[in-house]
């Protein structure tokens, strides 16, 4: 069984509010200026795996499932996430997403980032109609956060030195507070109890960790055809993750190190040079130690969601934590 027919069983209860949240995104984001619906409807066109939007409802069905509530915060996270992924692809010069031509391959930075901000400009009203000042505060902070994550990588880009505790720290920023966010305000918006919100935070925090942490095995795992993307797209990029922290504490490195240094620093990038770092990474015990780190994440998860009574809606959330940590794509 595929992937996407995977998800598409697990979805199954809200595949109706599903439809209510894209068709809300849709009238939500249409705008008078028709170049701009252009660039939003081809951002619109490959959606990804929508886990934030199923996260939120999720959280929400544990309690009183207010589903009117709940569609306006799945928007404004999908169109916040949207947003990061425009800008994102600017700012690392990239031309396709998901196997697609970016925004900006398109119709140049200006409009992409253009579309962005219209997005964020958005979610101000989606969020306000949600009238809640809790969910206002969780909204703001979380798009600082993400904000702040996005900075600490490019702070960080090019650092063969980089640690283990700062590698967590930038993906906490920008990965997992976003969906430690939603299950966080799905709760909130379904009147669940103070202690309730804390453990759906706790849940899609540690969740949101072990994804990312999958997210930078599979670029070293993985091919184009599956991930979209070139093998070894981090490094290219002269991103440091777990697989090659953990790599580069090996005590026998070959000359790898200074192999790492010499396309982290920016020089020519042969694909043969950057096919041999990722083979050397493979071989090795990073992918193995990231892959510990990232069930253990998920196990993290898993406790904090089993503090709430079995339920058909929670087994979809527990389900979900071994398709994160199983995923290859």
């Amino acid at each position: 069984m595929n992937r996407t027919a995977t998800l598409s069983q697990l979805f199954a209860s809200i595949q109706d509010d599903f439809a209510l949240v894209d068709k809300t995104f849709q009238e939500r984001a249409t705008s008078s200026i028709s170049l701009l619906n252009s660039a939003s409807m081809h951002a619109l066109a490959s959606p990804g795996k929508r886990l934030r939007t199923a996260i939120t409802l999720l959280s929400g069905k544990l309690n009183d499932y207010r589903l009117d509530k709940l569609v306006l915060l799945g928007v404004a996270y999908e169109m916040l996430h949207l947003a990061t992924l425009i800008h994102d692809d600017i700012v690392d010069e990239a031309k396709t997403r998901r196997g697609n031509p970016t925004v900006n391959a398109l119709w140049g930075d200006k409009i992409a980032i253009l579309l962005g901000d219209y997005y964020f400009a958005k979610t101000a009203g989606l969020i306000a109609d949600i009238e809640d000042p809790r969910v206002d505060h969780l909204f703001s902070d979380t798009v600082a956060t993400v904000c702040e994550g996005t900075i600490l990588e490019m702070m960080t880009a090019g650092s063969i030195n980089l640690t283990v505790d700062t590698y967590y720290e930038k993906i906490k920023h920008k990965t997992a507070c976003l969906i430690a966010a939603c299950s966080k305000g799905g709760a909130i918006v379904s009147g669940a109890s103070d202690r309730d919100i804390e453990l759906l935070y706790d849940y899609g925090y540690y969740l949101g960790i072990a994804f990312q942490i999958i997210d930078d095995i599979l670029d070293y795992t993985e091919d184009q055809s599956t991930i979209g993307k070139p093998v070894g797209n981090d490094l290219r990029q002269g991103m440091v993750t777990l697989p090659l922290i953990f790599a580069l504490q090996e005590p026998s490195q070959n000359g790898y190190h200074q192999q790492v240094q010499d396309l982290l620093a920016g020089g020519t990038q042969k694909d043969e040079d950057i096919q041999k770092v990722v083979n050397w990474v493979v071989q090795g015990n990073g992918i193995k130690r990231a892959f510990m780190d990232a069930h253990a994440y998920g196990n993290k998860a898993r406790e904090a969601l089993y503090h709430f009574p079995p339920s058909p809606d929670r087994d979809v959330l527990d389900e979900l934590i071994d398709f994160v940590l199983e995923r290859k794509q």
